[in-house]
């Protein structure tokens, strides 16, 4: 899910299992959409994970254009190589807070549930100025995981589990508070976008690979016992015809003043 260097192969893998769901490729195509790359820009892909961004943000900058992707996990890296096999992407591991690029190199940027990941907000949203050209815009999408919602049968039950998710990142709520940071770093809030994801089943959809990632995490952070009847309650609603999946997340399209 972004600038993580936690991962290991196999969890990577799994991140790349959830990016080719249907859900993540519109969520990919509206980034895009919001963010409008033009012909010969140089954009910056921060936290690219498994390759996915790059690999379709280079089809929108022409032959002119560049395509830079950083990210923190190696396993990440290895599974975005495989993917950017384009002279116009290159890939390089890098932090969020401390930047390997130089200062106004690059047009447009995108960073997706990155800075949600993240204690040293500010530095990482100084870096992202510092790295915009004058007039470079970027699209910063962060969710705020109150708004994830399950049909489920026992809502207590499942909300002792998503208290327990909410500590799988630093700043669970940083897409409803995104703004005043933006602003505090010298970047100017353009508009603010909200994207939903709601799905009705779980077999090879986003919500089934979230269901398996909010249980293990649940499972190892807080009581087994609990994630593993609520994973089991998510299936039998399933089987029943009755999953009902929902997340917001909101996307932010900033710009460094010219």
């Amino acid at each position: 899910m972004g600038d993580n260097a936690g991962f290991d192969e196999t969890e990577a893998e799994g991140v790349e299992a959830l990016y080719t769901t249907e859900a993540a490729e519109r969520r990919r195509a509206f980034v895009r959409r919001q963010l409008d790359p033009n012909p010969g820009e140089s954009v910056l892909s921060i936290g690219c994970g498994p390759g996915f961004e790059p690999a379709e943000l280079v089809e929108t900058v022409g032959d002119a254009g560049r395509v830079h992707a950083i990210d923190a996990s190696q396993p990440m890296l290895e599974l975005a190589e495989r993917r950017c096999d384009d002279e116009r992407v290159t890939l390089a591991h890098g932090d969020a807070t401390d930047l390997p690029l130089e200062d106004a190199s690059f047009d447009a940027a995108t960073s997706v549930q990155v800075y949600e990941y993240l204690t040293e907000l500010d530095e990482a949203l100084s870096e992202l100025r510092r790295v915009l050209r004058p007039g470079g815009r970027a699209a910063i999408y962060a969710t705020d995981w109150e708004s994830l919602v399950w049909n489920v049968t026992d809502r207590a039950r499942s909300n002792r589990v998503a208290a327990t998710w909410a500590g799988h990142c630093a700043r669970p709520h940083l897409g409803s508070t995104l703004r005043k940071p933006l602003r505090n770093a010298g970047l100017d809030v353009e508009r603010i976008e909200p994207f939903t994801v709601v799905e009705t089943e779980l077999q090879d959809s986003f919500a089934g690979y979230m269901r398996a990632i909010i249980r293990s995490y649940a499972a190892e952070h807080g009581d087994a016992d609990d994630a593993e009847a609520w994973g089991d309650d998510l299936r039998d609603r399933d089987d029943a015809g009755e999953t009902l999946f929902s997340l917001t997340a909101f996307l932010y399209l900033v710009s460094k003043p010219a």
